[in-house]
């Protein structure tokens, strides 16, 4: 019998995870849970992007909580706006690698992501 290639939309499929994850918070729930935990064949693939998104999502709720004492100090609240533009960039070069199929840590963070939550 012949091999067939698995669609990307399918559970099966560790780039499905791996794209779910970069959507919000619930979307890395829903990869991890939904799609990655509890499969047979554990993906490394979908093991990278799901490391390396939680850090971008712990980053982003950290950068939420900062722009909220930023209201009052304007210097803060352009600090605040050039790391959410980075944050971003970040997220986008993530997303744009797993939907390309690369296993490309993303610049600053994406080492230290594999690092921190290396038992994931």
């Amino acid at each position: 019998m012949e091999s067939e290639e698995i669609y990307v939309g399918s559970p099966d499929n560790p780039k499905t995870a791996a794209i779910v994850c970069y959507i919000t918070l619930i979307g890395w729930l829903i990869a991890y849970f939904g799609l990655y935990k509890y499969q047979r064949d554990k993906s490394t693939f979908a093991e990278f992007h799901l490391r390396q998104t939680l850090l971008l999502h712990i980053l982003s709720f950290v950068l939420n909580v900062l722009s909220l004492f930023a209201l009052w100090n304007s210097i803060l609240y352009a600090v605040v706006i050039v790391l959410g533009v980075i944050l971003f960039i970040l997220w986008l070069m993530g997303a744009f690698g797993a939907i390309n199929g690369k296993e490309k840590p993303v610049p600053i963070v994406g080492k230290w992501a594999q690092e921190m939550f290396r038992n994931l």
